[in-house]
């Protein structure tokens, strides 16, 4: 096995949220560790290989200018040698054999050196595909050791759970004093409740003091639901002393009551590690408001055309649907709205007294970005555009703010955006990139060769047969468009920018994470902990974590009104500290929550696709 080969199997552990058997915390810390010390050890095997690659280019670079050199005194010792030959024409006796030599010399050399060219560059080529392979290996074995540290987290709740509810027989003896007024009987029941409670304490004391994670819990016992619940009790002895006092000894059978979410609590988890999430489909049935008529006995139809598609018509304030469209109503005045982003709407009132047909032209609105603002471009052959937000101009501190981020994540800087810009609302929907591909007859990187990677076992597989309309799950048309490289995402945008006489590109990383934060510095948008159903990543609790990527917008809106900067797809950004490396933001459905922070960036050669991957898109002013 190479060593490339044998650097990727470190990574290889399987993800399913089905496991064969359950690991202890100790068993998952010691595997967490091991696996620690494999990443640490990678990365220093990683920059070792980075750092042959750029020798190897500089050698070629050497070489090529020697060929060069090469070629001119091969040149210089033909012209030498035709020379030669010419005066041997006029005196046969002369020598040219060093001549010849010289020339033979020369030419050898140059060979040589062409020859040392051919095998520079496949040795620097080889090394890139090595690099290239450690990075997605790299990527894998981190995304290993967040997923030991899911598991990690989810058996310590395990582990709670079972030492908390645990059983135990109980005897207790307690005393009291009968009030001067209270019956004998209500003093029997009073010391009886207060021997049970009596129990109760001291057994609740001992569980928390016999928990393994004993000082972790304890400090937020006073805040917890956390209780004891009694099994059953009797009475093994009772009597009253002459002093009114009541003696009472209890057996009794305790149990640790605690429900799986305040284990959490306990433990200051996120409340995920403490569910059960099932997927549920909400419906919203819309209201729909009284129309406003004269006489609501007489109906006549109304036809409302325009001059363009996928509009919205809206009468008396409600909204039917796009042209063309026909629709009965009582004869009497009505306000009809005909609506279409990136188009002035057209309103008019009309009497109807017979059925009618309207004709509604719309014209093309001129935008001006202002903040918050909804926009979008109607591109060549009316084909709507990505929805877009408009983000604001401002500054912000990019990369590791809280501290528990990576070391590709440092140094914090402060970054200023003097303009606002458009970004895609959502990520490039799969119909939206076969609107481009229908309309440019393009074809992915996977699908002229190689297909696409997906995660299997703690790394990037490849298969032939996967790409962006076949990825390895089912998709919807609103899913995220995966399987596609950097250079997909990339005639995308010159595509839609041609389409649109608008200037598009991909974001970069500061635009990104600007745009992700939302004007916060939390690891995520909405606070520090990734919490339940906010997002589909790997363990974050939604119906599609570790799935499937999940319909566009499944999720809320961040402050700047852009959905899914938080899972769903990793999404193509161009880095700014490396021209020639291109970096993957904002986490993925089957990678940990970890890795879905506002600032962790993934550094990926353009040419890798996986169904992990997907993109979003900026339009500048």
């Amino acid at each position: 096995m190479n060593r490339i080969a044998q650097l990727t199997f470190i990574a290889a552990l399987s993800f399913s949220s089905q496991q064969a058997f359950a690991l202890s915390v100790s068993e998952i810390a010691q595997k967490i560790s091991t696996k620690q010390s494999e990443y640490d050890n990678y990365n220093s095997d990683l920059d070792a290989q980075i750092a042959l690659a750029n020798n190897l280019e500089k050698d070629l670079a050497e070489l090529r200018q020697n060929v060069t050199l090469a070629d001119a005194d091969r040149q210089s010792a033909l012209i030498e040698m035709n020379m030669q030959y010419e005066k041997v024409i006029d005196d046969p006796e002369l020598d040219i054999t060093p001549a010849r030599s010289a020339y033979a010399k020369a030419v050898r050399t140059h060979k040589a050196i062409k020859d040392a060219i051919t095998d520079k560059y496949n040795e620097w080529q080889t090394k890139l595909q090595d690099v290239e392979q450690m990075q997605v290996s790299k990527h894998s074995l981190l995304n290993t050791i967040e997923g030991l540290k899911e598991q990690y987290n989810s058996a310590r709740v395990d582990r709670l759970y079972k030492e908390f509810n645990r059983k135990e027989s109980v005897v207790v003896s307690h005393k009291i004093t009968c009030d001067k007024d209270e019956t004998l009987s209500k003093c029997t029941v009073r010391g009886k409740a207060l021997a049970k409670q009596k129990a109760s304490k001291r057994f609740l004391d001992s569980v928390f003091d016999g928990l393994s994670e004993a000082v972790e819990a304890e400090k937020r016992r006073q805040t917890s639901d956390a209780s004891v619940q009694v099994l059953r009790s009797e009475v093994a002895d009772s009597n009253f002393s002459g002093q009114g006092n009541y003696n009472v000894k209890m057996n009794l059978e305790l149990q640790g009551n605690l429900k799986r979410t305040v284990g959490c609590e306990l433990l200051g988890l996120d409340r995920r590690y403490c569910i059960n999430f099932k997927g549920q489909e909400v419906t919203q049935v819309a209201a729909i408001a009284p129309t406003l008529v004269t006489d609501e006995s007489v109906m006549y139809e109304l036809t409302v055309r325009s001059n363009v598609f996928d509009d919205e018509v809206f009468i008396n304030g409600v909204s039917y649907g796009s042209t063309k469209l026909q629709v009965m109503l009582p004869s009497g005045e009505h306000d009809i709205e005909v609506v279409k982003r990136g188009f002035d709407s057209s309103r008019q009132t009309i009497s109807l007294t017979e059925p009618k047909t309207i004709k509604v032209d719309l014209n093309r609105a001129q935008y001006t970005f202002s903040k918050g603002e909804r926009i979008q471009d109607i591109l060549a052959g009316d084909i709507p555009g990505p929805d877009l937000v408009v983000v604001p101009a401002g500054s912000f501190r990019m990369g590791d703010i809280t501290g528990l981020g990576l070391e590709n994540e440092r140094p914090v800087k402060t970054k200023e955006f003097k303009q606002s810009f458009g970004i895609s609302e959502t990520e490039i929907s799969v119909q939206a990139f076969e609107t481009f591909v229908n309309a440019t007859s393009y074809v992915t990187d996977a699908e002229k060769e190689k297909g696409c990677a997906f995660y299997e076992d703690g790394k990037a597989v490849w298969q032939d047969d996967r790409n962006w309309r076949s990825p390895g799950f089912v998709q919807t048309d609103q899913s995220p468009v995966v399987c596609v490289s950097l250079n997909d995402a990339q005639a995308y945008v010159d595509w839609i920018s041609k389409a649109s006489s608008q200037a598009y590109k991909l974001p970069s990383e500061s635009r990104w994470e600007y745009a992700a934060r939302a004007g916060k510095e939390t690891d995520y948008w909405w606070g520090e902990g990734v919490n339940t159903d906010n997002a589909n990543c790997g363990w974050c609790g939604s119906q599609w974590s570790n799935v499937s990527t999940a319909p566009v917008g499944s999720f809320e809106r961040n402050d700047f009104g852009l959905f899914d900067t938080v899972g769903n797809v990793w999404e193509w950004t161009t880095s700014e500290q490396n021209v020639n490396s291109a970096v993957v933001r904002g986490g993925a459905w089957n990678f940990a929550p970890r890795l879905a922070r506002a600032s962790t960036r993934m550094e990926l050669d353009s040419t890798f696709r996986s169904n992990y991957i997907g993109f979003r898109v900026v339009r500048e002013q």
